[in-house]
């Protein structure tokens, strides 16, 4: 295995040192002595390394005494490619001649060149054409003094061309069907890439060419894409090996053209509208709105949001896209007003005492926020009992939105209910012993007392004791225009005549009668003599 191993490093070894001349190479000492480069040479024939500055080169021929001697050095080319010049630079041969031949089979040879020597020392430089199909040449001198042939060096034919140089497209549309135009690549012995500078454009292929064919063509299609709008240019770049052709494409596409229509009466609206705009391209594409001002309304989609009446200019556009220019806009002025809120309101009746402030006001209509207040009377006011025809003033909390309103609202405002109570009273009375009652109404009305006999009265709240016995007094109001009758309250007095104080006279004499003060109270007559309460009779009271 490892002899085997050997072996072909060895043989591949060989195969890289044993190159033939390559192309485009100058001529090395390496190469002179790879045998496969040069593959037969007479003794007279060798190659020097460069001396004294100069590059070395090939010398061929020796000094003859009788007749001219011939010496030859074929060298091999590389074996795939083809062909195109070979160049070297010449010097020395002071008599005979040297000639230079091409062969494809290393047997037919044809002469290249041949040339008279001379004395000149400097190089003579030669470029000669050579047949694609060569694969040797031959180097051949006969001379009394060497022929020195220095920087040989041959050539690979290399070509690569197009049927043009420049190709507009023209114009189109977008979306149209993409434009071709188609090209002539003629190539020789290359492999090219092709690319585009701008992306608008395409080839059918991305190589061209092939190694070692002469004078071939490929039908190139040139593409371009209207998928977008502009004028595009760019180039159609073919390159590779050295060799580059340029095809500068150029183009236009257009956008399609669309209308705006917006109609719709939307001058004046309020404020608590829904408008919702219908506006429409002949593209179908979406129209987007805009607001003058934003604090007034603003849009969402198709929209419009109302934040404050005011002045407003709505707009409509369309700005167009990758196949459509932008659309005339269109404009509408919008003037918003305030709105009327839908209330309805309902108002809890009052009972007489209650402030006008205290009435509960429910809202049966609207959701729209705000606070009430009476117009034309003081919240505060305490009203009669009875119906009413009020007013209420609506402020909306959104003012910005809503106009105040005035409401009509009816208000019943109810008797209030009062109460008596007869509470500590002493019952035990005497003549001519007057006592307060104690009677107490709620709603500190005077209260209304009633009796069935003439024992006692009452006066402004004074029991007045007049005569002995058992009397019972109900005590009670009746209502009046706020407040409703009370309950009926009760209360028996026992009236013990009075025991005349020493001193005092029980009883007037007719004359001091007809001289007293008299006084009628509650259909009684009542006479006044010294102080003290006399009946009509004269008989002593209190």
């Amino acid at each position: 295995m490892k002899k085997i191993f050997f072996l072909i490093a060895s043989l591949m070894l060989s195969i890289g040192i044993q190159a033939q001349l390559a192309w485009d190479t100058e001529m090395t000492k390496n190469d002179f002595d790879n045998a496969q480069t040069v593959i037969s040479n007479t003794s007279n024939v060798s190659f020097s390394n460069p001396v004294l500055g100069l590059g070395g080169g090939l010398s061929i021929g020796k000094l003859t005494l009788i007749t001219p001697f011939t010496d030859e050095c074929v060298i091999a080319l590389s074996q795939t490619g083809v062909a195109e010049k070979l160049s070297f630079a010449w010097q020395g041969g002071s008599s005979g001649t040297f000639s230079v031949y091409q062969s494809a089979d290393h047997n037919n040879w044809s002469l290249l060149l041949t040339k008279q020597g001379n004395t000149i020392s400097t190089d003579t430089k030669e470029e000669l054409d050579l047949a694609t199909t060569t694969r040797y040449l031959k180097f051949e001198a006969s001379a009394h003094t060497a022929v020195v042939f220095r920087k040989i060096k041959v050539t690979e034919l290399k070509e690569l061309s197009a049927s043009t140089d420049e190709w507009p497209f023209g114009s189109g549309m977008v979306d149209d069907a993409e434009g071709q135009k188609n090209v002539t690549v003629t190539w020789t012995n290359i492999v090219a890439s092709v690319t585009s500078t701008d992306s608008h454009f395409s080839a059918s292929l991305t190589t061209v060419g092939q190694k070692n064919l002469i004078n071939q063509t490929t039908q190139l299609t040139i593409r371009y894409s209207h998928s977008e709008a502009g004028e595009h240019s760019g180039e159609i770049v073919i390159a590779g090996e050295g060799r580059e052709v340029r095809i500068a494409v150029s183009g236009q596409t257009s956008k399609y053209d669309q209308t705006l229509t917006w109609i719709q009466d939307i001058n004046q609206c309020v404020a608590t509208d829904h408008i919702s705009f219908n506006a429409f391209t002949s593209s179908s594409l979406d129209v987007v709105y805009e607001s003058s001002d934003e604090s007034v309304a603003y849009v969402e989609g198709n929209e419009l949001v109302v934040v404050c009446a005011g002045e407003v200019t709505l707009t409509a556009t369309q700005p167009g896209n990758y196949k459509f220019n932008a659309a005339e806009f269109v404009s509408k002025s919008l003037t918003i007003i305030k709105a009327d809120p839908m209330i309805g309101v309902t108002v809890d009746d009052l009972t007489y005492g209650q402030p006008l402030s205290e009435a509960l006001i429910h809202e049966t209509l609207g959701q729209v926020e705000g606070s009430f207040t009476w117009l034309e009377i003081a919240p505060d006011s305490v009203l009669n009992a009875g119906d009413y025809a009020l007013s209420l003033l609506f402020k909306p909390a959104d003012s910005c939105v809503y106009n105040e309103r005035t409401i009509p609202v009816g208000l019943h405002v109810n008797k209030a209910v009062q109460t008596i109570v007869w509470e500590g009273q002493d019952t035990e009375l005497m003549v001519g012993t007057n006592v307060p009652s104690t009677a107490q109404l709620s709603s500190g009305l005077p209260i209304t007392y009633a009796y069935t006999s003439c024992l006692l009265a009452i006066e402004e709240g004074i029991i007045i004791p007049e005569n002995e016995g058992e009397v019972t007094v109900v005590a009670y109001h009746p209502g009046n225009e706020n407040y409703l009758p009370t309950t009926v309250i009760m209360e028996t007095f026992t009236i013990t005549p009075q025991s005349a104080p020493t001193g005092v006279q029980q009883q007037l004499s007719p004359e001091q009668i007809r001289r007293a003060n008299k006084w009628l109270h509650a259909g009684k007559t009542y006479i006044s003599f010294e102080g003290k309460v006399y009946d009509a009779q004269g008989k002593l009271l209190y």
